[in-house]
């Protein structure tokens, strides 16, 4: 069986239109952290719900510090969390709190640097008018205000507006819950003495750890070797517990790729190739009514793969908009060719070097070499076509890290 040739754009494309967000769900507002809010959260009251003083001093009238310097009556105290001590009447003053109750019949706060207090008297040195240093009710927000608009990623300011709005909960887009599945007799966890032709799973820990990136946690099966039954029953006993599926390896036409096999009879498989280097064989479809990625074997085409097809797509499945990496625009330290027909994405270091952006390789471009990902922070985008980007010319790079983050 053959593959058919496929453009990055293409398959992209054809992915996030599959793709739908997930049935919205209702959970403890802690546990909404990272989640994208379903739905407007609109303030049920105002808030603050009470006048309260922006100040520490005491509360007065306006009409009685009209002609200060006066001398006013201290007749209790307000504070943070408890009804004040009565009401402040013509004459009288009240000390208060920062962010305590106004008490009935104050209109202003006189700071406590404004005044000299005994016992029982308060000279107001200075006048204030009607609401000074009075934090109104509503000011925040008020009645039926949107709290967090829905679409927004909920991070610490939001779940703190939302806790003071007195939400619990909040509907949310939840967290893709997503199984990874290592196959092949080649492979061994890690920590384990290889034996001759054994290797550790390097696959399924970078995939676990870009899905963690996106705050979800994986579901990690042991490794399956290369039997179908036992691949089956992966299949069949993750599926209720999880909404996507993704391996990697085993999509070549051959007697042991048995996960093409396996998935073509718990469901549907579209295995293609991209024009795409690293990455080429790739495979979208579905497992027992689950979403399912099958990836390249090689590592550098698992993550490039990732970043490209799948990243997107689980964003997608969160309630995310913002579906894309950054990309900036770097001069080239030294020539990259291209492919005739493929777009090469190569492994690249971009820094700032007197205000402008450069990049340079992190190595060679064969897909097995892992490191030259880790000590990169970009993929510079070769575009096909036979003539090479020579050095000096500006390159777009999609970036999987910030700038800050590499030391090199």
């Amino acid at each position: 069986m053959g593959y058919e040739m496929r453009t990055v754009a293409g398959v992209r494309k054809d992915i996030l239109d599959a793709v739908r967000p997930l049935d919205p769900v209702t959970v403890p507002l802690l546990d909404a952290w990272g989640c994208v809010l379903a739905e407007d959260a609109r303030a049920p009251y105002d808030i603050p719900t009470f006048a309260s003083s922006a100040m520490d001093g005491y509360a007065v009238r306006s009409e009685d510090v009209a002609g200060a310097p006066v001398t006013l009556k201290r007749v209790g105290s307000a504070f943070i969390g408890h009804t004040p001590e009565g009401e402040v009447g013509p004459g009288q003053t009240m000390w208060i709190a920062t962010g305590a109750p106004v008490p009935p019949g104050a209109d202003c706060i006189a700071p406590k640097e404004d005044v000299t207090s005994t016992t029982d008297s308060v000279a107001v040195h200075k006048a204030f008018t009607a609401g000074q240093f009075i934090r109104p009710p509503g000011q925040d927000l008020k009645q039926g205000d949107v709290v967090v608009p829905a679409g927004k990623i909920l991070a610490g300011p939001e779940l703190g507006n939302l806790s003071t709005a007195g939400f619990a909960e909040v509907a949310v887009y939840p967290k893709v819950r997503v199984c990874v599945i290592s196959t092949g007799d080649e492979l061994i966890e890690p920590g384990t003495k290889p034996a001759y032709g054994q290797i550790p799973d390097g696959n399924g820990y970078t995939i676990c750890g870009c899905l963690k990136e996106l705050g979800i946690e994986p579901v990690r099966p042991p490794i399956v070797p290369d039997d179908e039954t036992l691949l089956r029953e992966v299949f069949v006993s993750r599926a209720p517990e999880v909404d996507v599926f993704i391996s990697s390896g085993g999509m070549s036409v051959g007697d042991l790729d048995v996960v093409r096999k396996v998935v073509e009879e718990l469901g549907r498989i579209d295995a293609y190739k991209v024009a795409m280097q690293p990455g080429m064989p790739q495979a979208f479809g579905s497992v027992e009514g689950r979403t399912y990625f099958g990836l390249p074997g090689n590592p550098v085409s698992v993550f490039v793969s990732f970043e490209l097809f799948i990243r997107p797509a689980l964003l997608k499945m969160m309630g995310r908009t913002d579906l894309d990496r950054p990309v900036v625009s770097a001069s080239l330290d030294e020539q990259m060719a291209g492919l005739p027909d493929k777009t090469r994405y190569s492994r690249v270091l971009v820094y700032r070097d007197n205000g402008s952006l450069r990049a340079r390789s992190t190595g060679p471009a064969a897909s097995n070499l892992l490191g030259t990902v880790v000590k990169a922070n970009g993929l510079a985008v070769i575009p096909p076509g036979d003539e090479p980007v020579r050095a000096g010319e500006q390159v777009n790079i999609q970036l999987y890290r910030p700038l800050e983050q590499i030391h090199a």
